[in-house]
């Protein structure tokens, strides 16, 4: 699917704020409201917007401790997954290269969860060993970069030129 400037501002602006009304994001793009819903409805059709969620302040939720795990397993990252999925403090699972096979982005209360997480994660079938990175701090959390879209408008007086 090939974006369009329109299309890359209205992701742009969505990722930073999704409780905008349709109304603002068609002033930003020069459309009706009608023609933003369609633009966003088509864009979470094909698969390009994955859903729509609700950034939460983990601490305030009782989540306080951020960590990733790396798994070395003894079974394909097909079949550990499976159990995983089990695990609702895993957060990410990602198959990666290297001496892991996975790593995962887990959330828990406090370091007390972190170890009863990681004693539960041993005791799955194939996992052979994990290690653990605890986050101290989150120093950059912003979404997807874009391409820097032309603005609907001068794209039109450009190619008039």
């Amino acid at each position: 699917m090939t974006l369009d400037p329109t299309d890359l501002l209205l992701i742009d602006a969505v990722q930073r704020n999704a409780a905008q009304r349709l109304e603002d994001l068609g002033r930003l793009v020069h459309l009706a409201p009608s023609s933003v819903h369609d633009r966003l409805r088509r864009l979470e059709r094909d698969g390009v917007i994955r859903r729509w969620t609700v950034d939460l302040d983990a601490g305030a939720v009782g989540l306080g401790v951020l960590a990733f795990v790396g798994l070395r397993g003894t079974r394909p990252c097909s079949e550990l997954i499976k159990d995983l999925t089990a695990v609702p403090e895993i957060e990410e699972a990602h198959s990666v290269a290297g001496d892991l096979s996975l790593l995962l982005k887990v959330r828990v209360a406090d370091t007390n969860a972190l170890v009863e997480l990681i004693e539960r994660l041993r005791q799955i079938d194939g996992v052979e060993q994990t290690h653990t990175t605890v986050v101290l701090k989150t120093q950059i959390d912003r979404p997807i970069t874009l391409p820097t879209p032309t603005p609907p408008g001068r794209a039109k007086a450009r190619m008039a030129k």
